[in-house]
């Protein structure tokens, strides 16, 4: 109900036509002459893979995100970055691997018609893009998360569903809660949005007569939220939700998931050791040891050392004491800063420890507060811990360092999230994702 798949659809498959457009303009240029069909298909043939990738940049990028409050100067900000990589990317393909056209004139004119041409596209998006019919809905429940939601869809007009009326239920007695209802709807409210675990709601939904239900649809708060927010609202939750909606298991996909772990471990592996070998010397010439291994948290709870490059003075092993002595040496920010520190964690992945996708496993000792603080926090471990996930690329206000209940209580409901619509597809857009954290140097 927010921004649809419908939109993100029709943006992909703008940028698909406009890039093969831009590829037929500059043929056009290039000679001065519209250009023969065949012509057009002998070029068109090596710029398929540039094709193929310029989409995933713009993925990257961010171009295909669910937008919330349209920014036009960010906008043309991720345009520009993601063109100037196509750009490096084009090089590549046609001046360093067995792929050809001639004259290279046409490569330059093509990126610069497709920059206008995607710049365009999508600046139109922003304008056009918004829903034509918005259907009024009738927010039933109380809380932060329901505020949340009341702010969203009274602020942001991308959304489908326009808030119409709030009956809150910590302020409107019981009984009135279904009258409140009915008179939303008779007023025009075509949704009802309802926390149903709220059990003031849940009494008075019988209450509610099946003429008010072929007159509106009923949506579940929860469900909603979801889609709103990519988060689960923990307090509008419990026990029955999660086995429900949780499963421990996706055999084949997990198979699937170790195949690709493996695979990739071998290969980025291999192209990691560029890098750790002459900062595991350089650490080790400043005295100390290169590697550092932490206890985590792993599946099923079981704990595993996690090893990384030394980035501070010495290893602290998390105590408060040795840590108010610590600090990050220079050369350790660099290490962070390029995410050269977390590479050795490829050899975790190899044992099995760790996934590229997944939680981030946690410290035992902070780990144990969170489980008696934190409703549900110990069903993250119910799959393996990754070096990336949705909440690392979603939660900008993570918790770091000790513990931060609240904080992890927002991360948890990321976690819990990735938890239940885990797929190959959800692990390769995370992967895309942080791709793009990883090029901004946004390590910490």
């Amino acid at each position: 109900m927010a921004f649809s798949r419908r939109e993100t659809f029709l943006l992909l498959a703008g940028d698909l036509i406009l890039l093969s457009g831009s590829l037929w303009l500059a043929l056009a240029l290039r000679n001065l002459a519209l250009p023969a069909w065949s012509y057009f298909l002998g070029n068109f043939t090596p710029f398929i893979p540039v094709f193929l990738v310029s989409l995933v940049v713009f993925y990257i990028a961010g171009l295909y995100e669910k937008p919330t409050r349209p920014n036009r100067l960010a906008m043309g900000g991720r345009i520009i970055g993601a063109q100037v990589a196509n750009t490096l990317l084009a090089v590549v393909f046609f001046f360093l691997l067995p792929l050809s056209i001639a004259p290279k004139t046409i490569l330059a004119l093509y990126l610069v018609a497709s920059t206008a041409a995607i710049t365009a596209w999508h600046f139109y998006a922003l304008s056009h893009f918004a829903p034509r019919e918005r259907l009024r809905a009738v927010l039933v429940g109380t809380g932060h998360a329901v505020e949340e939601m009341a702010e969203e869809l009274s602020e942001n007009e991308r959304n489908t569903i326009v808030l119409a009326a709030r009956v809150d239920t910590a302020t409107v007695a019981e009984e009135h809660i279904a009258s409140q209802v009915r008179e939303a709807v008779r007023a025009g409210a075509r949704v009802v949005i309802a926390d149903t675990l709220d059990q003031r709601v849940a009494r008075a939904l019988p209450v509610l007569d099946g003429a008010l239900f072929s007159d509106a649809r009923f949506v579940a708060f929860e469900t909603l939220y979801e889609e709103l927010f990519d988060r689960v609202p923990l307090a509008h939750i419990d026990y029955a939700w999660l086995l429900d909606r949780v499963p421990r298991q996706h055999a084949l996909s997990d198979a699937l998931k170790r195949v690709a772990d493996l695979i990739g471990a071998f290969v980025v592996g291999a192209i990691a050791l560029v890098f750790v070998i002459p900062a595991a010397l350089v650490l080790a010439a400043t005295g100390g040891t290169p590697f550092i291994f932490h206890e985590r948290i792993g599946r099923d709870g079981r704990t595993f050392r996690i090893v990384k490059l030394r980035t501070m003075l010495f290893n602290d092993h998390g105590d408060p004491e040795l840590q108010a002595k610590n600090r990050v040496t220079r050369f350790g920010a660099f290490l962070r800063k390029t995410r050269i520190d977390e590479l050795p964690q490829l050899w975790n992945v190899l044992a099995g420890d760790l996934s590229f996708i997944g939680p981030r496993p946690e410290l035992p000792r902070i780990a144990e507060v969170y489980e008696r603080e934190i409703p549900y926090y110990h069903m993250r471990h119910l799959i393996t811990p990754g070096l990336s996930g949705w909440a690392q690329i979603l939660d900008y206000d993570a918790p770091r360092g000790g513990a931060d209940v609240e904080r992890t209580r927002r991360k948890l409901s990321y976690d819990l999230y990735y938890l239940k619509h885990r797929s190959l597809s959800l692990d390769a857009a995370i992967a895309l994702k942080t791709l793009r954290a990883l090029a901004s140097l946004s390590g910490k």
